[in-house]
């Protein structure tokens, strides 16, 4: 499968979050994907990681029929 690279603009369009949020949980979230150089002045992610990185979160969350991480209280606001 061809990978797809997609810019921050893209990335905070898919997560619903803003431009600058992207760059600040690329920096805080050890993981959340990492953007790399496509060349000189070319900073993408890649898509499976971003379509990933949401799979693993709604998994930690309890959707798609798997259990929350040991620990993780739905009752309790974080």
């Amino acid at each position: 499968m061809k990978s797809i690279y997609i810019s921050k603009k893209e990335v905070a369009r898919i997560l619903n979050i803003s431009p600058s949020s992207v760059t600040r949980w690329s920096k805080d979230n050890p993981d959340f994907p990492k953007p790399f150089l496509l060349g000189p002045n070319k900073v993408v992610w890649d898509l499976r990681e971003i379509e990933h990185y949401i799979n693993e979160q709604k998994k930690i969350r309890g959707f798609l029929g798997h259990k929350p991480q040991k620990g993780f209280d739905v009752n309790k606001t974080q």
